[in-house]
């Protein structure tokens, strides 16, 4: 795994380093290190990188101004910042966890097994319900259908709720039994049930929850061997 640290005071820099060095271990392919927004941009533009942590304030700069200029970028965040006031936007990106300063060894190893737990059924996913920020588990998800740059996320309960990601960015915070079947669709996997064929070559399918979700021409094959299998 690829690991960016944008952190502009030099110490604090060295000792999330050495954290992420002694919780990734052998799994750190490269880890690199920034102090401003620009670098960091052209960092995440040159390499592929899994995993964010970014302060806030760098030289005055906005931490969330990288956050908003690279929206497409298939990262998860980790904010690490002395605002713990601003943590409730930071969720409405979709970072993974905010970790504020001064931070102790064990909170931030807490984050970062967040993120080296991200697969697991039970890990959690910040949305919006009834007008506040909710924690709702992976596992209550049924599908999430796209609406323009927000997502629309259907639990299996049959409840609705918001997340302010587009649902590119979104599939990247969802463990791997979440597949896209179509442009505008990403569904559980654990919830299938169905896969109807009509004439003409349309696929839909079926969950525990939900019927008719639209499947595209192209996931059909893996969609089919994902249920005979």
């Amino acid at each position: 795994m690829n690991v960016l640290i944008l952190e502009d005071e030099p110490l604090i820099a060295q000792g999330l380093e050495r954290e992420v060095r002694a919780h990734f271990g052998a799994r750190l392919a490269t880890l690199a290190l920034h102090d401003n927004v620009p670098q960091a941009l052209a960092a995440l533009a040159q390499d592929k990188i899994d995993l964010l942590l970014l302060d806030l304030n760098l030289h005055g700069a906005d931490g969330y101004d990288l956050l908003r200029l690279a929206q497409q970028a298939p990262f998860q965040t980790i904010i690490v910042s002395a605002h713990a006031e601003r943590s409730i936007t930071a969720f409405e990106f979709g970072v993974l966890d905010f970790v504020a300063k001064p931070f102790s060894r064990e909170r931030l190893h807490k984050a970062l097994q967040r993120y080296t737990g991200r697969h697991a059924q039970a890990a959690s996913l910040a949305v919006k319900k009834r007008g506040a920020l909710e924690w709702i588990a992976m596992a209550e998800i049924d599908h999430v259908q796209a609406d323009g740059h927000y997502s629309n996320i259907v639990l299996r309960s049959g409840e609705q709720c918001f997340h302010d990601l587009p649902i590119d960015k979104l599939m990247a915070l969802l463990p791997p039994h979440f597949l896209r079947v179509h442009r505008s669709y990403i569904v559980n996997s654990l919830g299938f049930k169905r896969l109807q064929i009509a004439a003409g070559g349309k696929y839909a399918l079926d969950t525990q929850t939900s019927t008719g979700i639209p499947v595209s021409r192209s996931s059909y094959p893996a969609l089919k061997q994902r249920l005979l299998g």
